[in-house]
């Protein structure tokens, strides 16, 4: 586990990566990795929570296989509603690519099936990948602090990595409310994620368009 908070936590028989405070979770990721000794490994934010439908297992033979370079699952939104009793919602963070001249247009699905997968370009970050193909894409860039997610799949696809998600693969995602199962990126640090792509424009999954920053476009 890799840590910025200003207050460090600690977890029973969990090790636990120091970091200074507000490193990003960029930062956070690239520590884990370059603490990775095994061939493969698998990525989880610390809001979720593994359980039986993870199938961990089975996104870690896509991978040893040779089938995929990373392997993915996906969400299922879970908040507290009371006492004992909580709601669940999917939470779909899989989708494509569309990559138009200078524009990069994020569309929710997948591209075609594969053998027990969904082949697509971008996923959660619940998947299990090949270390050495993640290592040779550079990891995550610490300049995007928690906006990673997008820079990072679109070098995936344009270096070939091979993605795909896993359609009974999930964990639960909590948050406090349907909506805020993940604290939204600042404005500013999603166009500097489309600057880092050497794009103009980004239209998300909502449909929001985020233009790169003019100094940046003129460079």
């Amino acid at each position: 586990m890799a840590d910025d908070s200003i207050e460090h936590k600690s977890l029973k028989n969990v090790e636990s990566l120091q970091l200074p405070s507000h490193s990003g979770r960029s930062a956070c990721q690239n520590a884990l990795l370059a603490r990775v000794s095994t061939p493969y490994f698998l990525l989880l934010d610390d809001q979720s929570e593994l359980h039986r439908a993870a199938h961990v297992e089975q996104l870690l033979q896509l991978v040893v296989d040779d089938k995929l370079d990373l392997a993915a699952g996906d969400l299922i939104g879970r908040r507290r509603k009371w006492l004992f009793f909580d709601q669940r919602f999917p939470q779909p963070e899989h989708g494509t690519l569309e990559i138009a001249g200078d524009w990069l247009t994020l569309r929710r699905g997948y591209r075609s099936q594969g053998d027990g997968y969904n082949w697509c370009d971008l996923t959660a970050n619940f998947f299990v990948a090949r270390t050495s193909k993640v290592r040779a894409l550079g990891g995550w860039d610490p300049e995007l602090l928690d906006d990673e997610r997008v820079e990072f799949f679109f070098r995936a696809h344009r270096q070939g990595l091979r993605i795909g998600i896993a359609p009974d693969a999930t964990v639960w995602r909590w948050g406090e409310t349907a909506k805020s199962y993940e604290m939204p990126a600042e404005p500013s640090q999603k166009s500097l994620a489309v600057a880092k792509m050497g794009l103009a424009r980004m239209t998300d999954f909502d449909g929001q368009v985020f233009k790169a920053p003019r100094r940046a476009m003129a460079a």
